[in-house]
C-alpha cells in the first residue's frame, strides 16, 4: 500500500512530460514544415505545464513528510 502513492505520482508526472514532448515535437515539424515559426500559445502551455509538474512532485515532497503525524525521532525536536 505504500508504493501507491509515489506510483500514482511517477505515472503522472512522466505522463504529463511525455505528452509535452510529443506537443513540442509536433510543433517544431509543423513550424519547420511551413517555415514558420513557433506559436506563443505553444510556450505559453509549456511554461505553464512545467509549473504544474513541479507542483504535483512539491504537493508529494511535502505529504510525505517523515515528520507528518510520525515524529523525526530527534529527541530535541518538538515536532
Amino acid at each position: 500500500m505504500d508504493i501507491i502513492k509515489p506510483l500514482i505520482v511517477m505515472i503522472l508526472a512522466t505522463g504529463l512530460m511525455g505528452l509535452l514532448g510529443l506537443i513540442v515535437i509536433d510543433e517544431f515539424m509543423m513550424a519547420n514544415a511551413h517555415g514558420g515559426a513557433l506559436d506563443a500559445n505553444v510556450i505559453e502551455l509549456l511554461q505553464m505545464s512545467i509549473t504544474g509538474i513541479v507542483g504535483i512532485v512539491a504537493g508529494y515532497l511535502s505529504g510525505s513528510s517523515p515528520s507528518k503525524g510520525k515524529g523525526c525521532n530527534n529527541p530535541d525536536c518538538k515536532c
